[in-house]
């Protein structure tokens, strides 16, 4: 039986972007953890590695889970291994840390889900942006009741790239509506909740060198009546804007680590009647001084969630991660339906 407060022992398989420069680097320093071992098909990635972070370095994610003594792994491989990897873990009695996307798709996502409830050990996916301080700082706001209720919210991520890597290709679960939807369809659905009524989405190709999509636009609404809107574009010399939400009492928008708040509180509003004639008294459009306040604040850097302080809570308590699989199954289903009302990739 594991003891609170005592370091648990993970390993990482994938040394690539995600699990190299923030999992590892991470991890080597992280108090609730120990890094023991790493996996990797890759030679000078593990030579690197057990050098680095004085760990056991494997050649293959099944031979680390055989060999190295661990409690918990992180999954940091391209999506389309997660499935038989996450699974391969969770059968073999380890907690399971799974880079986002969970899995290409929904069902994939339910077999790792139904593999952790099988034997009885957590899984949860790292969702950066959703912990981001931006983001917790955004839902503070909310929460605070000043923008009142939230009628709608966008998102939006504008770069220009040519992607030439494994993520412009299909086969791997490539493609921004995985790559980066998952991102912020998971910070939209926290926002506007679920479930989804209807979607509406269009994926395109503009500028990738791969198969896969590096456009897409989605507008969800769900059976509340709220509606979400992600705007992902990859071959943009422009970002228009990055995160807006659109209160019954005021507006948040967001630009380069600043929130602009635009709002009135429903007390100060004098009282209005309607008017239904058909002549407008003086021929004059409808006018009034709404009483707005307006400020812009600087993002609070410590509002950010740590991911594995998380994890290593959620392990020892035998609780639920912050973020759990009921609501990543939720992401999943969203792009499952995003991708089939889409019906193909428009390439220009």
């Amino acid at each position: 039986m594991l003891i609170v407060n005592e370091q648990l022992r993970i390993g990482v398989t994938g040394l690539g972007r995600a699990g190299w420069d923030f999992h590892c680097k991470t991890l080597a320093r992280h108090p609730d953890f120990k890094l023991v071992a790493v996996a990797d098909s890759e030679e000078s990635r593990r030579w690197e590695a057990s050098k680095a972070l004085d760990c056991e370095a494997f050649p293959s994610h099944e031979i680390m889970l055989d060999e190295a003594k661990l409690d918990a792994v992180v999954i940091a491989t391209p999506t389309h291994l997660h499935r038989p990897m996450a699974v391969a873990a969770l059968e073999a009695g380890l907690h399971v840390l799974v880079e986002k996307p969970m899995a290409p798709d929904a069902t994939e996502a339910r077999a790792i889900v139904a593999a952790a409830e099988a034997s009885d050990r957590l899984v949860t996916v790292h969702q950066a942006h959703r912990l981001a301080p931006y983001f917790q700082h955004a839902r503070h706001i909310v929460s605070s009741g000043q923008l009142g209720v939230i009628y709608h919210a966008r998102r939006g991520w504008y770069d220009f790239a040519r992607r030439d890597d494994w993520q412009a290709l299909l086969a791997y679960g490539g493609g921004v509506l995985l790559n980066y939807g998952s991102h912020f369809l998971d910070q939209l659905l926290a926002i506007t909740g679920g479930p989804v009524k209807r979607v509406y989405c269009q994926l395109r190709r503009v500028a990738s060198l791969g198969d896969a999509e590096d456009m897409v636009k989605i507008v969800y609404e769900t059976e509340s009546g709220s509606t979400g809107e992600l705007d992902l574009n990859f071959a943009s010399a422009l970002c228009p804007y990055e995160l807006e939400l659109f209160g019954t009492h005021g507006t948040l928008s967001m630009r380069d680590g600043v929130f602009t708040i635009r709002r009135y509180s429903p007390d100060d509003l004098p009282e209005k009647q309607l008017n239904a004639a058909l002549a407008s008294p003086g021929r004059q459009y409808p006018s009034e001084a709404i009483p707005f306040h307006t400020e812009q604040i600087a993002v609070d850097p410590s509002l950010g969630k740590d991911v594995f302080e998380d994890f290593a809570s959620a392990i020892h308590s035998g609780g639920f991660a912050y973020v759990t699989a009921a609501q990543t199954l939720r992401v999943m289903d969203l792009i499952d339906r995003c991708r089939f009302d889409a019906g193909r990739i428009i390439t220009l």
